[in-house]
């Protein structure tokens, strides 16, 4: 991928969780990325197929499969003719999803969260807590000279599908994924969780805070 530098929509998170041997196949090739780039780039307004041959010198028939498959994957999706301007009746491919809000979970182990309600219990105790820390990091990033240049930009790249920012969800997107990667992995509390419930070894150390 290009230099973050040069690039007009931040990238947050870089990587793309593979659900499939159909993904791995697609995603596993050079000119995929180079396609992938140039759609996050060109924002919520797309990008044609064409543009992208021109830019990557790419050769058309590679291009023209790629894109059918990143459709048919539902990583692209084509702008809304009803949104377009009156003169533009070229395809425009917009970037569906890049790395935000896609991951792998067992299916039935989902539908099992969801049934048993399990879901909403967590949700209706981390929303608030969540939204306030978000409102708190976004201040700080807002204020901060040093911290302003990575907020996602405004009033611009709203999908005319989701209605959203993709670029914004995936600056939040990133904060939760690594606050939550730290709890997990380096959090005494957590560590000290599963010791108590058989899920780490008894010599595991856990370090116990000093009281004030």
């Amino acid at each position: 991928m290009r230099n973050s530098k040069t690039k007009n929509v931040k990238t947050y998170l870089t990587h793309f969780p593979i659900m499939s041997y159909t993904e791995a196949e697609i995603l596993s090739k050079e000119v995929t990325w180079k396609i992938m780039d140039n759609m996050r780039q060109a924002g919520a307004k797309g990008i044609t197929a064409e543009d992208i041959i021109k830019k990557e010198n790419l050769s058309p028939s590679v291009v023209y499969a790629a894109l059918k498959e990143l459709y048919r994957l539902q990583y692209v999706f084509l702008y809304p003719r009803s949104k377009k301007e009156k003169h533009d009746r070229k395809k425009r491919f917009v970037c569906e999803r890049g790395t935000w809000g896609k991951y792998g979970i067992d299916k039935e182990f989902d539908a099992t969260l969801g049934v048993e309600g399990l879901l909403d219990v967590v949700n209706e105790e981390i929303d608030e807590p969540v939204l306030r820390v978000f409102k708190t990091i976004y201040d700080e990033f807002s204020n901060n000279k040093k911290l302003h240049k990575f907020l996602p930009t405004k009033h611009t790249n709203i999908c005319p599908n989701c209605l959203r920012s993709h670029e914004a969800m995936e600056f939040f997107y990133a904060i939760i994924l690594r606050s939550i990667d730290l709890m997990i992995t380096e959090s005494e509390e957590f560590n000290k969780f599963l010791k108590e419930r058989g899920y780490a070894s008894d010599d595991f150390p856990i370090v116990e805070k000093a009281r004030l």
